[in-house]
């Protein structure tokens, strides 16, 4: 205040000093560069005049600051700058003949209030570098059709190392659309015990759109899943005989499910799956399973590790509403686990909990409710040193009892409960934090939560109102919608380009490697049927996000896989090779790397989806350097898609392993 108090009291010298000099009507340049000093008393005054827009109109600039800058580490704390920096220069900036002066903020709370406060580019943290904006575009997207009909519907999708998408429903629905390939191969169907000559599974490839039938015994109906470090796809529960299931598949030409209908220790259906820091999974709850177990991976036979947990009894309501628990594993490696509105912190070698979060108002958010959740990226240094922190979205869902209006009741006795249109964030690494709300621009229920490579969130599919279920539903939610978390509070929301087809329970998605995300699914009806209201949907789609832009392309690099490492050792540096056509020298702050890990994704939730931004040390017109993230709780060793990020625009992804 002292400083300021000084500023304040020689304005008066500044315009004498000006006026003495030479007048802002003849001034036609700058001068000295932009601006001139006069000292005293201590104080700084930057005596900058006339500098030229694009337009033709003009800028006047001036400041005041400290002379030396020579504040004590007080003075820097008190003012939120750092010591020797100079806390008011540039405190009036913009064209006065347009009336528009930049009011940027200097820590002090008057963001958005009169002109005359410092004006700063923002910084890149790690270089210094001045942040450059992400590239502008209008584009609110494109969706086309990539199968007309896929033979099974989507009900759980996992997108593999070898590009293939693995997507099945359940043995219990009857006939699905294509029957197995070669002809004669017909499994006995464990539940009805005789033989199923119809597919419940398939291989898509994501690039060529071809499908491959998939042999599927025990019932994976409502079942989890996720990639192990290895990349087998491991499935566990499901329904009937298929409840304490353990299904793994390699990503191997011809390869088909190894399975085990006994392996689990308790029922797990509508329950939820981690990979932990050593490659083992957690499996979290199921109906009526008030515990988890650690599974090893690639493994049908197991010794039992099970512990209880009292959470997910005490979260059951009469409808359940706790179903699909939100569980994300935490860079302490602890588990975040969230049912209905609340959540804990949990140890999981010991089950011991940690810590319990405050309750999230509003209504319930799993299962039957079927809201979406997902882990911010988290951000990492070159140091890797930093506390690594760590945030949870959780958006939509109903009122606890909405179930109970529609399921079971004839449909003109069902009363559809509007869905939640609220998001809330949480930061849980920190303690004592607090839930921070903020509204979709639509209610959504039964929708996907998707990571792009940029950073942010995707959402899409679901309805507006009602809950899971059959036909339980209602109103159909086509509008995709772009969340940015580090944008302001009111600011993070942008509704895109809707599209035709309704995907509302049993719907999925996927985030793909060329940046197109994978949307497949939808089945309100216990059994395949094409007449109903919401008919079952075997057509799969591919949506283009923003960053997709056709303008953009000229400033969309391309990694070059032959020279870039893709075998990745924690803590160490490794190398990503890219071209990008008519680029100018590029620095730290012009490029991200991000490093997505693709999730297994049902009912509305992705599981093990996890992002992070990477610590960049180098980049130059061919080359971006990088630490590997520090350990396995921060990355679970396994397959991921890193992404070079030019200003917003990502290029293709390539698969990398870290172990």
């Amino acid at each position: 205040m002292a400083v300021l108090f000084k500023a304040l009291l020689l304005l008066p010298l500044l315009f004498i000093v000006v006026s003495a000099k030479r007048s802002f009507k003849d001034l036609e340049e700058p001068l000295g560069g932009g601006s001139e000093t006069i000292n005293g008393g201590g104080v700084e005054v930057n005596v900058g005049f006339r500098d030229k827009n694009d337009d033709g109109t003009e800028n006047i600039n001036f400041g005041v600051g400290n002379e030396d800058n020579g504040d004590s580490d007080s003075d820097a704390k008190k003012h939120k700058h750092k010591k020797g920096e100079n806390p008011f220069s540039w405190i009036f900036r913009g064209n006065p003949e347009k009336g528009d002066y930049d009011s940027e903020t200097d820590g002090s709370g008057n963001e958005g209030k009169e002109p005359g406060f410092p004006y700063e580019e923002p910084k890149n943290e790690e270089s210094g570098e001045t942040e450059k904006p992400d590239f502008e575009t209008d584009y609110l997207g494109l969706w086309k059709i990539d199968s007309e009909n896929a033979g099974v519907s989507a009900m759980q999708l996992q997108l593999m190392p070898n590009n293939k998408a693995i997507w099945f429903d359940s043995t219990a629905l009857g006939d699905s659309a294509i029957q197995l390939n070669p002809p004669g191969t017909c499994p006995v169907n464990f539940e009805k015990n005789y033989p199923d000559c119809f597919a419940h599974a398939i291989e898509y490839d994501v690039e060529s759109g071809i499908i491959r039938t998939l042999k599927m015994e025990s019932d994976p109906w409502c079942s989890s899943g996720g990639l192990t470090a290895t990349g087998d796809l491991i499935n566990t529960g499901g329904f009937n005989k298929g409840i304490r299931g353990v299904r793994v598949l390699s990503p191997c030409e011809n390869c088909e499910w190894r399975e085990n209908p006994t392996a689990l220790s308790a029922d797990r259906w509508y329950a939820s799956q981690q990979i932990l820091d050593d490659g083992t999974i957690a499996v979290v709850g199921g109906r009526r399973a008030y515990n988890y177990e650690i599974v090893p991976p690639d493994s049908l036979k197991f010794p039992i590790q099970q512990f209880g947990l009292r959470f997910l009894q005490e979260t059951t309501d009469e409808v359940e509403n706790n179903l699909y628990p939100f569980v994300y594993l935490t860079p302490d490696g602890n588990l975040f686990i969230f049912a209905n509105n609340r959540a804990i912190l949990v140890e999981p070698k010991t089950g011991k909990t940690i810590r319990e979060f405050p309750n999230l108002p509003g209504g319930s958010r799993n299962y039957p409710a079927s809201g979406m959740s997902a882990l911010f990226p988290i951000k990492l240094s070159p140091e890797n040193t930093d506390p690594i922190e760590a945030e949870v979205i959780v958006c939509g869902g109903n009122q606890p009892e909405a179930f109970k209006e529609v399921d079971g009741k004839p449909m003109e006795e069902k009363n559809f409960l509007p869905a939640l249109q609220d998001c809330a964030r949480i930061s849980i690494t920190k303690e004592d934090a607090e839930w921070e709300k903020e509204d979709m621009p639509t209610p959504r229920i039964m929708g996907d939560m998707l990571h792009l490579p940029t950073g942010d969130l995707l959402i899409l599919n679901g309805a507006k109102k009602g809950t899971s279920g059959w036909w339980n539903g209602d109103e159909p939610n086509l509008t995709p919608v772009l969340y940015s978390p580090n944008k302001k509070n009111g600011e993070r929301f942008k509704e895109l380009k809707p599209t035709q087809i309704p995907r509302m329970y049993h719907s999925t998605a996927a985030v793909l490697p060329d940046g197109q995300v994978l949307v497949a699914g939808s089945n309100e009806n216990d059994k395949y049927n094409f007449a109903a209201r919401f008919p079952t949907e075997l057509r799969v789609e591919k949506f283009a996000p923003p960053y997709l832009d056709p303008a953009l392309d000229k400033h969309r690099p391309k990694i070059l896989e032959d020279t870039s490492d893709k075998k990745l050792t924690y803590g160490e540096k490794f190398k990503v090779s890219f071209k990008l056509d008519n680029a100018p020298e590029l620095g730290v702050s012009d490029i991200k790397l991000t490093m997505l890990a693709p999730p297994f994704t049902t009912h509305g939730y992705s599981q093990n989806q996890r992002m992070l931004v990477l610590g960049v040390t180098e980049v130059t017109d061919q080359l971006v350097t990088a630490v590997a993230p520090p350990s396995g709780k921060i990355a679970p060793p396994g397959h991921y898609i890193v992404y070079v990020v030019h200003r917003g625009v990502p290029s293709p992804g390539m698969w990398v392993q870290i172990a």
